[in-house]
């Protein structure tokens, strides 16, 4: 019968500190179910409004930077000068050469 008293003890122990459990499990779903989170964005706005703004300066800066490049390709030559003043100079030696063989 020892055995049986001591089971029946065990029992009611075990019984006794799961009601606590549940006790506490209950207060605390009561506080879970008072408690309101709110999301709160603006932190992440304002880092977004930051990056948009950088994001601007950027791209202005960029387009800028393309209209200068493009400016000067547009103004630049392909053929250098020295060569354009050479090209004129054999030209001419070469008409008073022809002329100087004509008129001999």
């Amino acid at each position: 019968m020892t055995k049986l008293e001591l089971i029946s003890e065990l029992l009611v122990e075990e019984l006794h500190s799961f009601k606590q459990e549940v006790n506490r499990l209950e207060r605390i779903e009561k506080n879970l179910k008072k408690t309101s989170i709110k999301a709160d964005s603006t932190q992440i706005e304002k880092l977004i409004e930051v990056h948009l703004r950088k994001l601007h300066l950027e791209q202005t800066t960029q387009q800028e930077n393309r209209e200068e490049i493009l400016k000067l390709i547009k103004h630049s030559r392909t053929i250098p000068n020295w060569l354009l003043v050479l090209v004129l100079l054999i030209f001419i030696s070469q008409a008073f050469a022809l002329i100087y063989l004509l008129l001999r």
